[in-house]
């Protein structure tokens, strides 16, 4: 494996368990065991370094959720199964990972409010409409002001504020949202077949 691929590999699962602020290029240095001048050969500053993190960490979640929705038999399985792959990478977030990019990388978050958030958005957007001609989700639905409402509550879940005075697991706050989404959304024949990809 190249030895950038492999800096941000680990770079990825060591800022994802402790967060941006608290590991160090030497924490990293120590851990691939060779030296900073190394690192330095692939990334410019710690500042690049996070980018290109972030960076791969975007793409590797707009593929998955692509293959996700190439995959699905159905807007249910789509979402659900979306669902469950946003969970198990909020398991591995470390909570204040958000916090630390709003104020120590400003300019990286900015990037992801531009790119990744209206991925998700349009993600959202396509899905319902799916489930809509697909005869799952009420037809009255307009799915702009759901996808923008799902969106809205998503980011609000991995808020510093709102994570710090509940203790709860982002993982945890996220699949009870899902599930409420998903039976705001259905209709009778969507909530037979809901029960059935909750398990």
């Amino acid at each position: 494996m190249a030895i950038k691929q492999t800096l941000i590999e680990s770079a990825t699962n060591m800022f994802m368990k402790y967060g941006f602020k608290s590991v160090s290029m030497d924490d990293i240095a120590r851990l691939l065991g060779i030296s900073k001048k190394t690192i330095y050969d692939h990334v410019e500053n710690k500042k690049d370094l996070v980018g290109k993190v972030v960076d791969c960490m975007i793409k590797d979640e707009r593929n998955a959720v692509n293959t996700i929705v190439k995959n699905s038999d159905n807007a249910l399985q789509e979402m659900t199964t979306i669902a469950a792959y946003v969970s198990e990478s909020l398991k591995k977030m470390k909570p204040k990972l958000t916090f630390d990019l709003k104020k120590y990388h400003p300019a990286i978050w900015k990037k992801i409010e531009l790119q990744h958030f209206k991925f998700v958005e349009e993600t959202i957007k396509k899905n319902l409409a799916r489930g809509i001609k697909e005869g799952y989700y009420r037809e009255e639905i307009n799915p702009t002001i759901v996808s923008q409402l799902y969106l809205n509550t998503a980011k609000l879940i991995i808020d510093q504020d709102m994570v710090e005075s509940n203790r709860i697991p982002l993982s945890e706050i996220y699949q009870e949202f899902i599930v409420y989404h998903l039976n705001g959304i259905v209709n009778s024949k969507g909530k037979k077949d809901l029960k059935k990809y909750l398990k």
